[in-house]
């Protein structure tokens, strides 16, 4: 288990609680990004989202902060619709960023990392029913023709 604490989403108050996490790592152009998925009774709860980019520019732990909030309010919603999460992963992949720097991961910016460690804390639980696009429906279209 490890020690997190989030804020409380009704009364904003720090909240000190331990819950099992599990935590995601990705190196970037500008550092680290970790993802850390918060499970409470085996489901997840919330998502926390800490990088060095947050240390480097003044906005970026509000905008990790922020998209932290935004997955998690969508990942609670998606637990059992199989669209809304490839939905999810699909609109956080392939953004790129100009401090992104060639890796064997492909990784192309934060949110790209954030992306792929959604997918992967997505498949770890055996929620996989994201299947890494490799044709793209037209390919497949035509095939049927």
């Amino acid at each position: 288990m490890e020690e997190t604490g989030t804020l409380s989403e009704t009364n904003k108050e720090f909240d000190m609680r331990t819950y099992d996490a599990i935590t995601f790592h990705r190196a970037v152009g500008c550092g680290n990004i970790y993802c850390i998925f918060n499970e409470k009774d085996d489901e997840f709860y919330n998502l926390i989202i800490k990088g060095d980019n947050a240390r480097e520019a003044p906005c970026g732990e509000v905008w990790l902060n922020a998209m932290a909030a935004i997955l998690t309010y969508a990942l609670r919603r998606a637990v059992n619709e199989v669209n809304a999460k490839r939905a999810i992963v699909k609109h956080l992949l392939n953004h790129r960023c100009h401090m992104a720097i060639p890796n064997r991961e492909h990784i192309t910016s934060c949110a790209d990392a954030i992306g792929r460690m959604v997918l992967e804390y997505i498949k770890s639980k055996g929620l996989d029913e994201i299947e890494e696009e490799t044709e793209t429906p037209v390919a497949v279209a035509q095939e049927n023709s």
